[in-house]
């Protein structure tokens, strides 16, 4: 199937969506968002490719670079402009260091925003997960999830591994409604339990001792 069309006009739609989408979190007291998704250029690249926009790779690589970048200023805008808000997403399934392909939102450095990673069910890194810039680790693996129409199926994915992490931080402000983004994150990270992955440290996340340190608090 044919991707959509990329063009200038969906670019600033999309990301107008991101800050109108905030702005109902923001007026609705949401605490976390869950973000299972990403934006990179080389899939907008792709999609103008398949819909055989652009004479050369080189007006394309232009186009990509000026719809992805209006989309990743008004996510960073709308992010960055709601610090009472943590949100978690997905650093990606693409075996690639986060932050040097620039994936949004998980490449922002932020306060109120996780990078997650996903390991199987013994708490080692998926081969698939993209790494770098990746704040915690949860199971991504064959993750029993719900499809469209009800039905249930396991997949695997950091959109699998990234609502753990929002679980358990939901969980978090739950158990004390005046904590802020910024202190549910270090309960989250603080927590972690600290395995090696070749030359990379995973940081697997631990609900049972965020809760403890918490109560601790």
């Amino acid at each position: 199937m044919t991707p959509l069309a990329p063009t200038l006009e969906w670019a600033q739609k999309t990301g107008r969506m991101m800050v109108e989408t905030v702005n109902y979190f923001k007026q609705h007291n949401v605490r976390v968002v869950n973000m299972s998704w990403t934006y990179t250029r080389d899939e907008i690249e792709a999609a103008l490719e398949a819909n055989g926009i652009g004479a050369t790779v080189e007006e394309r690589k232009e186009m990509t670079n000026k719809y992805f970048d209006i989309i990743k200023k008004d996510l960073y805008a709308a992010i960055s402009g709601a610090p009472d808000i943590l949100f978690i997403g997905g650093a990606g399934n693409s075996d690639n260091n986060v932050a040097f392909e620039g994936f949004v939102p998980c490449s922002f450095d932020l306060p109120n925003l996780m990078s997650i990673g996903a390991v199987d069910q013994a708490g080692d890194e998926t081969d698939f997960t993209s790494f770098g810039k990746v704040d915690a680790y949860a199971n991504g693996f064959e993750v029993l999830s719900y499809v469209p129409g009800g039905d249930q199926m396991k997949m695997s994915g950091t959109s699998m591994a990234s609502p753990n992490v929002t679980n358990l931080a939901a969980k978090l402000f739950a158990l004390n409604p005046k904590l802020t983004p910024v202190q549910v994150r270090g309960l989250i990270e603080k927590a972690c339990d600290e395995r090696k992955s070749g030359e990379r440290v995973v940081r697997l996340i631990n609900p049972q001792k965020s809760a403890e340190m918490l109560s601790k608090m």
